[in-house]
């Protein structure tokens, strides 16, 4: 299911404040819809045009408790509850003032996101780069944090590894040994440097020379 709520477009006209508008993403671990959402659109959300104007935050809903500025948010009744995964919510000033409800394509997602900032463009540029939703630790992930914590908790409910070698489904081997870490995306390196602990990457040429090997883990050489 898929919606947003449209008749809150024109919000901005009355709104005094100028402050800024995010898009927050709750997530769950147990969200094939929200990993999808990792996957497609996340690794470049922040480098489209949409997110100069609705940066995205992302919410695990994981954890023990909320973050603090939602609990404040929920007493006011400023914020509704979110009863389901992936949730994606304009806030502003303290305030909710839209949402879209699931995810189903990267098409689908920017052009409900688009339809929205171009009802409100101008309070959105007048508010770009500022920070309304303080940074909590505990409750927020970037996308290959999230990822992980996604590719993780299926395995931990299906109660079974994957065998030595065998891919995981973000384009991890579970396999301790570096040499079986071999993309073709930074991105995916990247998200195998976290699963292995360590920090950066590096590439190798293939071998038909025409491509980079994307490894994770950075090698230094003395």
């Amino acid at each position: 299911m898929k919606k947003i709520i449209i008749t809150l477009v024109l919000f901005f006209m009355t709104t005094t404040a100028v402050q800024a508008a995010e898009l927050i993403m709750f997530s769950m671990a147990s969200c094939g819809y929200c990993q999808r959402f990792l996957k497609e659109v996340a690794p470049t959300y922040a480098e489209s045009e949409s997110a100069k104007l609705l940066p995205l935050r992302i919410i695990s809903m994981d954890t023990r408790s909320a973050p603090k500025w939602f609990d404040k948010a929920i007493d006011a009744k400023k914020i509704d509850n979110i009863a389901g995964t992936p949730t994606f919510v304009v806030f502003d000033s303290g305030e909710e003032k839209a949402r879209l409800l699931g995810y189903t394509s990267k098409k689908s997602f920017y052009e409900d996101i688009k339809k929205f900032i171009e009802s409100n463009r101008g309070h959105l540029e007048k508010s770009a780069g500022l920070n309304t939703i303080p940074y909590e630790k505990e409750t927020e992930l970037n996308y290959k944090q999230a990822l992980i914590q996604e590719n993780k908790k299926v395995m931990d409910d299906k109660k079974v590894m994957p065998d030595e070698g065998k891919l995981l489904p973000n384009g991890v081997v579970n396999s301790h040994d570096i040499f079986d870490h071999t993309y073709k995306t930074r991105q995916e390196a990247e998200i195998a440097a976290l699963w292995l602990g360590c920090s950066g990457i590096h590439t190798h040429e293939a071998p038909n020379g025409d491509e980079l090997i994307w490894m994770p883990c950075e090698m230094r050489t003395e």
